[in-house]
């Protein structure tokens, strides 16, 4: 009897164990992965707000191309509805992305310098620049656009750190 009352009881650990690990599991699967600028527009001012998100990706490619993605894809509803939007035009695209001694390099599709103002372009690449500068491996930025380093960027000749370290700009914006 002794023997049957002790198998139930470890098969009920098991059992409990195996709950456990399944909640575990689908919890972490829901947590989010990196956190998405979105430009706040503060009436005087602009700035970013950070949006957790669950993006997937388990390499640098896939990671960058969908923080990318997401930056023009925009806000969600709720997002927007609390006064979050997106200065990265809606057909923007990561090309490529590499790392070299946490130096993060993207190069992205031409759509990322058209159209703006000033304003706009400020936000898209604040936007760019501290969603893609996480985890924390990544300690600094450089944008490529078609393949070419950019050091002025658009129009309105905005000067461009190369590299942009984010150590050195940890507070979020104003402009």
């Amino acid at each position: 009897m002794r023997t049957v009352v002790l198998r139930v009881v470890a098969l009920a650990l098991l059992l409990l164990l195996a709950l456990a690990g399944v909640l575990t599991y689908r919890t972490l699967q829901r947590l989010p992965d990196t956190i998405l600028y979105f430009v706040r527009d503060r009436g005087a001012n602009f700035t970013l707000e950070g949006v957790p998100r669950r993006l997937g990706g388990s390499d640098l490619q896939a990671r960058v191309e969908r923080q990318v993605a997401a930056l023009a894809k925009g806000p969600e509803p709720d997002e927007g509805s609390r006064g979050l939007s997106s200065s990265v035009p809606a057909d923007t695209t990561a090309l490529n992305a590499w790392l070299v001694d946490g130096v993060l390099t993207v190069d992205l599709s031409p759509a990322f310098e058209r159209g703006g103002g000033s304003s706009g372009m400020m936000g898209r690449l604040h936007q760019l620049y501290y969603t893609l500068s996480q985890p924390a491996e990544i300690g600094a930025v450089v944008i490529s656009i078609g393949g070419r380093i950019v050091e002025v960027f658009g129009g309105e000749g905005i000067l461009l750190d190369v590299p942009w370290v984010r150590e050195r700009q940890p507070e979020l914006p104003v402009w």
